[in-house]
Protein backbone atom coordinates (compact mmCIF):
# COMPACT_ATOMS: atom_id res chain seq x y z
CA UNK A 1 0.00 0.00 0.00
CA UNK A 2 1.61 3.17 -0.73
CA UNK A 3 0.95 6.67 -2.94
CA UNK A 4 3.71 7.97 -5.11
CA UNK A 5 4.01 10.49 -7.23
CA UNK A 6 5.80 12.53 -9.64
CA UNK A 7 5.90 16.44 -10.95
CA UNK A 8 7.61 18.59 -13.11
CA UNK A 9 7.79 22.08 -11.21
CA UNK A 10 8.21 25.65 -12.95
CA UNK A 11 9.53 28.22 -11.34
CA UNK A 12 10.54 32.02 -12.59
CA UNK A 13 10.89 30.44 -15.77
CA UNK A 14 13.07 27.57 -14.04
CA UNK A 15 12.47 23.75 -14.47
CA UNK A 16 13.07 20.47 -11.86
CA UNK A 17 11.62 16.89 -11.62
CA UNK A 18 10.37 16.37 -8.10
CA UNK A 19 9.36 12.52 -7.42
CA UNK A 20 7.70 12.34 -3.36
CA UNK A 21 6.13 8.95 -2.09
CA UNK A 22 5.04 7.43 1.48
CA UNK A 23 7.23 4.69 3.40
CA UNK A 24 4.75 2.10 4.11
CA UNK A 25 5.13 -1.20 2.99
CA UNK A 26 2.94 -3.79 3.72
CA UNK A 27 2.94 -7.76 3.60
CA UNK A 28 0.55 -8.87 5.92
CA UNK A 29 2.33 -6.43 7.98
CA UNK A 30 3.22 -2.72 8.26
CA UNK A 31 6.59 -1.48 7.95
CA UNK A 32 6.81 2.56 7.83
CA UNK A 33 10.68 2.84 7.07
CA UNK A 34 10.43 1.24 3.86
CA UNK A 35 12.60 3.22 1.03
CA UNK A 36 11.17 3.57 -2.23
CA UNK A 37 12.89 6.30 -3.72
CA UNK A 38 15.96 5.80 -5.81
CA UNK A 39 18.80 6.84 -7.68
CA UNK A 40 20.31 4.77 -10.25
CA UNK A 41 24.33 4.55 -10.78
CA UNK A 42 23.83 7.74 -12.98
CA UNK A 43 22.63 11.01 -12.46
CA UNK A 44 19.74 12.17 -14.78
CA UNK A 45 17.07 9.85 -13.52
CA UNK A 46 15.02 8.80 -10.41
CA UNK A 47 12.74 5.50 -10.00
CA UNK A 48 9.75 5.02 -7.13
CA UNK A 49 7.30 1.87 -6.80
CA UNK A 50 4.20 1.33 -5.70
CA UNK A 51 2.89 -2.50 -5.23
CA UNK A 52 4.35 -5.70 -4.45
CA UNK A 53 7.24 -5.60 -2.60
CA UNK A 54 8.93 -8.87 -2.82
CA UNK A 55 8.56 -8.07 -6.57
CA UNK A 56 9.73 -5.00 -6.90
CA UNK A 57 12.57 -4.64 -4.54
CA UNK A 58 14.28 -7.64 -6.61
CA UNK A 59 13.65 -5.63 -9.96
CA UNK A 60 15.24 -2.34 -8.98
CA UNK A 61 18.20 -4.08 -7.13
CA UNK A 62 19.16 -6.46 -10.23
CA UNK A 63 18.68 -2.91 -12.72
CA UNK A 64 21.05 -0.47 -10.00
CA UNK A 65 23.57 -3.43 -10.47
CA UNK A 66 23.06 -4.02 -13.97
CA UNK A 67 23.85 -0.38 -15.04
CA UNK A 68 26.24 -0.10 -12.13
CA UNK A 69 28.47 -2.54 -14.26
CA UNK A 70 28.10 -1.75 -17.38
CA UNK A 71 29.89 1.33 -19.20
CA UNK A 72 27.44 2.19 -22.07
CA UNK A 73 24.20 2.04 -19.40
CA UNK A 74 26.44 3.78 -16.84
CA UNK A 75 27.45 6.37 -19.38
CA UNK A 76 25.81 10.76 -19.14
CA UNK A 77 26.28 9.86 -23.11
CA UNK A 78 23.58 7.32 -23.17
CA UNK A 79 20.18 8.93 -23.21
CA UNK A 80 17.29 8.38 -20.69
CA UNK A 81 15.34 6.70 -23.38
CA UNK A 82 17.66 4.37 -23.57
CA UNK A 83 17.54 3.34 -19.86
CA UNK A 84 13.89 2.83 -20.25
CA UNK A 85 13.67 0.16 -23.20
CA UNK A 86 16.84 -1.68 -21.22
CA UNK A 87 14.96 -1.54 -17.85
CA UNK A 88 11.19 -2.42 -19.53
CA UNK A 89 13.61 -5.26 -21.33
CA UNK A 90 14.98 -6.26 -17.90
CA UNK A 91 11.77 -6.47 -15.53
CA UNK A 92 10.10 -8.65 -18.79
CA UNK A 93 12.84 -10.81 -18.60
CA UNK A 94 12.92 -10.91 -15.19
CA UNK A 95 9.11 -11.53 -14.03
CA UNK A 96 8.53 -14.09 -16.87
CA UNK A 97 11.70 -15.96 -15.35
CA UNK A 98 9.76 -17.02 -12.27
CA UNK A 99 9.27 -20.42 -11.56
CA UNK A 100 7.97 -22.95 -8.84
CA UNK A 101 5.37 -20.58 -7.46
CA UNK A 102 3.06 -23.47 -6.36
CA UNK A 103 -0.49 -24.08 -6.97
CA UNK A 104 -1.11 -20.32 -7.64
CA UNK A 105 -1.39 -19.24 -11.09
CA UNK A 106 1.25 -17.51 -12.82
CA UNK A 107 -0.21 -13.86 -13.10
CA UNK A 108 -0.89 -14.43 -8.98
CA UNK A 109 2.88 -15.02 -8.48
CA UNK A 110 3.54 -12.10 -10.66
CA UNK A 111 1.75 -10.11 -8.45
CA UNK A 112 0.58 -5.95 -9.41
CA UNK A 113 3.08 -3.61 -9.15
CA UNK A 114 3.91 -0.24 -11.14
CA UNK A 115 6.88 2.11 -11.36
CA UNK A 116 7.63 5.73 -11.91
CA UNK A 117 10.87 6.61 -13.95
CA UNK A 118 11.40 9.75 -15.44
CA UNK A 119 14.47 12.47 -15.42
CA UNK A 120 15.99 14.53 -17.86
CA UNK A 121 16.73 13.54 -21.05
CA UNK A 122 20.01 14.92 -23.01
CA UNK A 123 18.35 14.34 -26.38
CA UNK A 124 15.12 16.15 -26.35
CA UNK A 125 16.54 18.48 -23.82
CA UNK A 126 13.96 18.08 -21.54
CA UNK A 127 12.28 15.93 -18.84
CA UNK A 128 10.16 12.82 -19.67
CA UNK A 129 8.40 10.71 -17.36
CA UNK A 130 6.64 6.74 -17.57
CA UNK A 131 4.29 4.82 -15.85
CA UNK A 132 5.77 1.21 -15.82
CA UNK A 133 3.81 -2.08 -15.21
CA UNK A 134 3.42 -5.46 -15.49
CA UNK A 135 0.48 -5.98 -18.36
CA UNK A 136 -0.41 -9.63 -17.60
CA UNK A 137 -2.46 -9.94 -20.84
CA UNK A 138 1.20 -9.42 -23.06
CA UNK A 139 3.69 -10.69 -20.33
CA UNK A 140 5.55 -7.73 -20.41
CA UNK A 141 6.51 -4.67 -18.78
CA UNK A 142 4.90 -1.94 -20.46
CA UNK A 143 5.67 1.91 -20.35
CA UNK A 144 3.28 4.86 -20.78
CA UNK A 145 4.80 8.32 -21.19
CA UNK A 146 3.21 11.22 -19.40
CA UNK A 147 2.66 13.60 -22.21
CA UNK A 148 3.08 17.65 -21.52
CA UNK A 149 -0.38 18.30 -22.88
CA UNK A 150 -1.51 19.71 -19.75
CA UNK A 151 0.57 19.34 -16.45
CA UNK A 152 3.62 16.60 -16.45
CA UNK A 153 2.43 14.92 -13.34
CA UNK A 154 1.59 10.84 -12.43
CA UNK A 155 0.62 9.28 -9.13
CA UNK A 156 0.68 5.39 -8.59
CA UNK A 157 -0.52 3.54 -6.19
CA UNK A 158 -3.26 3.22 -4.10
CA UNK A 159 -6.37 5.91 -4.29
CA UNK A 160 -5.47 7.38 -7.11
CA UNK A 161 -8.96 9.28 -8.21
CA UNK A 162 -9.19 10.60 -4.82
CA UNK A 163 -5.19 12.39 -5.41
CA UNK A 164 -6.46 13.65 -8.64
CA UNK A 165 -8.87 14.96 -7.62
CA UNK A 166 -7.57 17.02 -4.16
CA UNK A 167 -4.94 18.16 -6.92
CA UNK A 168 -7.32 19.84 -8.61
CA UNK A 169 -9.26 21.48 -5.90
CA UNK A 170 -6.04 22.67 -4.80
CA UNK A 171 -5.23 24.52 -7.80
CA UNK A 172 -8.57 25.98 -8.12
CA UNK A 173 -8.18 27.31 -4.65
CA UNK A 174 -5.15 28.95 -5.75
CA UNK A 175 -6.94 30.47 -8.71
CA UNK A 176 -5.26 28.72 -11.24
CA UNK A 177 -5.83 26.98 -14.27
CA UNK A 178 -5.05 23.05 -14.23
CA UNK A 179 -3.26 23.13 -17.39
CA UNK A 180 -0.75 25.89 -16.37
CA UNK A 181 2.57 24.97 -14.48
CA UNK A 182 3.10 23.05 -10.74
CA UNK A 183 4.53 24.36 -7.71
CA UNK A 184 4.18 22.19 -4.63
CA UNK A 185 0.39 21.40 -4.87
CA UNK A 186 1.62 17.37 -5.62
CA UNK A 187 3.06 17.17 -2.45
CA UNK A 188 0.47 19.19 -0.56
CA UNK A 189 -1.74 16.22 -1.64
CA UNK A 190 0.57 13.50 -0.35
CA UNK A 191 0.75 15.03 2.80
CA UNK A 192 -2.65 15.54 2.89
CA UNK A 193 -3.67 11.74 2.28
CA UNK A 194 -1.03 10.55 4.72
CA UNK A 195 -1.94 12.33 7.26
CA UNK A 196 -5.98 11.41 6.79
CA UNK A 197 -6.76 8.90 9.21
CA UNK A 198 -9.30 7.58 6.42
CA UNK A 199 -6.16 6.51 4.39
CA UNK A 200 -3.88 4.97 7.23
CA UNK A 201 -2.09 2.00 4.38
CA UNK A 202 -0.69 5.45 2.84
CA UNK A 203 1.35 6.17 5.67
CA UNK A 204 5.65 7.24 6.47
CA UNK A 205 7.68 9.97 6.78
CA UNK A 206 7.81 12.13 3.07
CA UNK A 207 10.77 10.26 0.58
CA UNK A 208 11.88 13.48 -1.43
CA UNK A 209 14.06 13.83 -4.67
CA UNK A 210 14.97 16.32 -7.33
CA UNK A 211 16.19 16.12 -10.75
CA UNK A 212 17.88 19.44 -12.16
CA UNK A 213 18.89 20.02 -15.52
CA UNK A 214 20.99 18.91 -17.60
CA UNK A 215 20.90 16.25 -15.12
CA UNK A 216 21.79 16.00 -11.14
CA UNK A 217 19.55 14.62 -8.72
CA UNK A 218 19.56 15.54 -5.06
CA UNK A 219 17.76 14.28 -2.34
CA UNK A 220 16.39 15.93 0.11
CA UNK A 221 15.50 14.92 4.31
CA UNK A 222 11.84 16.16 5.23
CA UNK A 223 10.98 17.61 8.78
CA UNK A 224 8.55 15.41 9.88
CA UNK A 225 4.96 15.02 10.57
CA UNK A 226 5.48 18.83 10.58
CA UNK A 227 7.87 21.70 10.89
CA UNK A 228 7.92 20.98 14.48
CA UNK A 229 8.70 17.47 14.12
CA UNK A 230 11.96 15.27 13.94
CA UNK A 231 14.35 15.25 11.07
CA UNK A 232 13.63 12.47 8.58
CA UNK A 233 15.88 10.64 5.26
CA UNK A 234 14.17 8.37 3.34
CA UNK A 235 11.34 7.50 5.68
CA UNK A 236 13.53 6.77 8.69
CA UNK A 237 14.40 9.09 11.56
CA UNK A 238 17.66 11.32 11.61
CA UNK A 239 19.90 10.22 14.95
CA UNK A 240 23.44 10.66 15.34
CA UNK A 241 24.09 6.87 14.11
CA UNK A 242 21.93 7.73 10.86
CA UNK A 243 22.54 11.49 9.91
CA UNK A 244 23.21 11.91 6.00
CA UNK A 245 24.56 15.29 4.53
CA UNK A 246 21.55 16.32 2.98
CA UNK A 247 18.78 19.55 2.94
CA UNK A 248 15.84 19.37 4.71
CA UNK A 249 12.44 20.67 3.81
CA UNK A 250 8.95 21.56 5.14
CA UNK A 251 7.04 18.80 4.46
CA UNK A 252 3.80 21.86 3.99
CA UNK A 253 5.14 23.94 1.52
CA UNK A 254 8.69 21.98 0.39
CA UNK A 255 10.74 25.66 1.39
CA UNK A 256 14.50 23.96 1.79
CA UNK A 257 15.06 24.72 5.36
CA UNK A 258 18.15 26.89 5.87
CA UNK A 259 18.51 26.01 9.56
CA UNK A 260 22.36 25.31 9.97
CA UNK A 261 23.13 28.84 9.24
CA UNK A 262 22.22 31.43 12.08
CA UNK A 263 20.17 34.56 10.22
CA UNK A 264 21.94 36.67 12.24
CA UNK A 265 25.12 37.13 14.65
CA UNK A 266 24.97 38.57 18.21
CA UNK A 267 28.63 39.63 17.53
CA UNK A 268 31.68 38.84 15.39
CA UNK A 269 33.51 35.93 16.58
CA UNK A 270 36.41 37.02 17.89
CA UNK A 271 38.86 33.66 17.61
CA UNK A 272 38.71 33.19 13.28
CA UNK A 273 41.56 34.10 10.94
CA UNK A 274 41.63 37.32 9.02
CA UNK A 275 40.23 35.26 5.81
CA UNK A 276 37.51 33.85 7.70
CA UNK A 277 36.85 37.16 9.06
CA UNK A 278 36.54 38.56 6.01
CA UNK A 279 34.02 36.19 4.73
CA UNK A 280 31.54 36.38 7.67
CA UNK A 281 31.16 40.28 7.43
CA UNK A 282 30.88 40.14 3.11
CA UNK A 283 27.76 37.48 4.46
CA UNK A 284 26.24 38.94 7.67
CA UNK A 285 25.64 43.01 7.17
CA UNK A 286 25.00 46.00 8.64
CA UNK A 287 24.36 46.84 12.52
CA UNK A 288 22.22 43.78 13.46
CA UNK A 289 25.05 41.53 11.49
CA UNK A 290 22.23 40.03 9.60
CA UNK A 291 22.48 37.22 6.84
CA UNK A 292 22.47 38.90 3.31
CA UNK A 293 19.80 37.66 1.00
CA UNK A 294 20.52 35.26 -1.63
CA UNK A 295 23.43 33.66 -0.02
CA UNK A 296 24.49 31.13 -1.85
CA UNK A 297 24.75 26.72 -1.42
CA UNK A 298 28.45 27.11 -1.51
CA UNK A 299 28.68 30.19 0.72
CA UNK A 300 26.18 28.36 3.09
CA UNK A 301 28.32 25.25 3.08
CA UNK A 302 31.69 27.27 3.91
CA UNK A 303 29.76 29.21 6.90
CA UNK A 304 29.09 26.17 8.22
CA UNK A 305 32.66 25.02 8.47
CA UNK A 306 33.65 28.16 9.84
CA UNK A 307 31.41 27.80 12.65
CA UNK A 308 31.85 23.83 12.98
CA UNK A 309 35.36 24.40 13.47
CA UNK A 310 35.07 27.34 16.02
CA UNK A 311 33.05 25.24 18.00
CA UNK A 312 35.45 22.37 17.86
CA UNK A 313 38.61 25.03 18.80
CA UNK A 314 36.37 26.17 21.66
CA UNK A 315 35.74 21.92 22.83
CA UNK A 316 39.64 21.01 22.68
CA UNK A 317 40.82 24.42 24.55
CA UNK A 318 38.69 23.78 27.34
CA UNK A 319 38.74 20.26 27.75
CA UNK A 320 42.82 19.66 26.39
CA UNK A 321 44.49 23.34 26.70
CA UNK A 322 44.85 23.32 23.18
CA UNK A 323 45.51 27.08 21.85
CA UNK A 324 44.44 28.83 18.34
CA UNK A 325 48.11 28.19 17.48
CA UNK A 326 48.50 24.84 17.73
CA UNK A 327 44.84 24.35 16.39
CA UNK A 328 46.09 26.63 13.17
CA UNK A 329 48.99 24.45 12.56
Amino acid sequence: MSLCVAWLREENGNQEMIFATDSCLSAGERWHYGVKLFELPRKDCLISFAGDTKRTYTLILNLISSIKFDKHLSSPSTDIEEILEYLSNLFTDLSNSITSYGTQSFDDAVGNFEFLFGGWSWKQNRFRLWKLEYKHDLHAVGHDEITQDTKLFAFIGDEIEVAEDLLKTEIRNLGREFSREFDMEPLKVLVEMIRKEEYDYIDGAIQFAKIYPPGETEFFGVVWPSIDGKKTFLGKDVTYKNNPHVRYIDPDTGIVLNETIPQKLSELPSSVNSFDMTFIEKCYIGDNLKLKEGVSIREQSMLKQIFEEMLYRKFLEENNGVDDEQFND
